[in-house]
């Protein structure tokens, strides 16, 4: 009843009496209907294509970047052989029976090596020595007492070196930390009070 109500409102703004609305024919409704069919079909179509173009981009994108890993794999691990060369030569002189001192210069230079490459790469050692512990770039193993208020909260022994890659945390360091604890007789006078 409400479309009738509709149809006679439009009839009228179009200057048609309200019993003389037309109705589509047939033929016309057959062609609309065939019209929106061939328009489906299109889109349908070309989402499938979308999808198809998609997921060819997704496959071609991971290749890529398992290729680029592979790549900057292989930079780092060429690196890391010639300081593997260059330990295996020390082990050898050691074997042989180099003096200790030759053995230990060989070992600086593998050391410093090995810390240029990782540099090159973008890793930096962390200072936490004498620093003021740090949770973002600190793990406290331990806590040791200390009478010197200046040194609370600080990193007093580095156990286990940490490392920043391109300065993102790559791994904390684990350090010993200095407590502050006032000595005894002032904590009594404290207390008196």
């Amino acid at each position: 009843m409400g479309e009738v109500k509709k149809e006679e409102e439009v009839a009228i703004e179009e200057g048609m009496p309200a019993g003389e609305v037309e109705a589509p024919s047939l033929d016309e409704l057959s062609a609309k209907v065939e019209e929106l069919e061939e328009e489906r079909d299109a889109l349908k179509d070309r989402l499938l294509r979308l999808q198809a173009e998609f997921e060819n981009y997704r496959k071609r994108v991971q290749k890529e970047m398992e290729e680029f890993r592979e790549q900057a794999h292989g930079a780092v691990i060429c690196d890391i052989l010639y300081i593997l060369d260059n330990m295996e030569r020390a082990l050898e002189a050691a074997e042989k029976g180099a003096d200790r001192e030759s053995l230990l210069q060989g070992m600086r230079l593998i050391h410093k090596q090995f810390k240029e490459v990782l540099k090159r790469f973008g890793v930096e050692e962390i200072e936490a020595l004498y620093a003021k512990f740090d949770p973002n770039l600190h793990q406290a193993v331990m806590q040791v007492n200390g009478e010197e208020e200046e040194k609370d909260q600080t990193v007093v022994q580095e156990v286990e070196k940490g490392y920043l890659l391109k300065g993102r945390l790559l791994r904390p360091s684990k350090v010993v930390v200095c407590r502050y604890r006032p000595p005894e007789d002032a904590r009594e006078q404290e207390e008196q009070v």
